[in-house]
């Protein structure tokens, strides 16, 4: 962890955070810019794992927006996206959100986080090593996403420990 994470709190996503994820989704590789309207829906549905890391001076630094899926297997944990800014990626950001995300994990009894990425690439390596450490292991299970939905994204489920 960063030694500016201090200053870095993890609290649900609020409206006036919006425009910060918005934006930072639209600099991200294959990221869907979040609509407004689905942004309030997942305030108002999801508050506990829809998460934003703000730096006490400034301000949201980080974002992680997930869903309760319904699946025939255990509680899982759909995570459709983790961001954070420059400044949040040296503070240590990424880390305490999936800390929080820990947290409501076991607290809430899920057993399968899934999320989907391009195999072998930076950020996938990057999210492995996390969800490792956090975690546990991530499954190899390369579901090949539908080609209208993504050329190049795999889904990927972790076990969760």
């Amino acid at each position: 962890m960063a030694p500016n994470s201090q200053t870095i709190r993890i609290r649900p996503m609020e409206v006036s955070d919006f425009q910060f994820i918005r934006r930072l989704a639209s600099t991200q590789f294959q990221f869907t810019c979040p609509p407004h309207y689905i942004l309030w829906m997942l305030t108002r549905t999801n508050s506990r794992n829809c998460i934003v890391a703000e730096d006490a001076k400034y301000g949201p630094v980080a974002y992680l927006l997930s869903l309760p899926v319904s699946t025939s297997r255990e509680r899982t944990l759909y995570i459709w996206q983790l961001a954070a800014s420059a400044r949040g990626r040296r503070n240590g950001a990424i880390h305490l959100l999936l800390l929080a995300l820990r947290k409501f994990v076991r607290r809430m009894r899920i057993r399968f986080l899934v999320f989907s990425a391009v195999p072998d690439s930076p950020e996938f390596r990057a999210i492995r090593r996390q969800a490792r450490t956090i975690f546990g292991t991530v499954r190899d299970s390369r579901h090949i996403l539908p080609p209208g939905v993504s050329r190049n994204e795999h889904e990927f489920v972790i076990r969760v420990r």
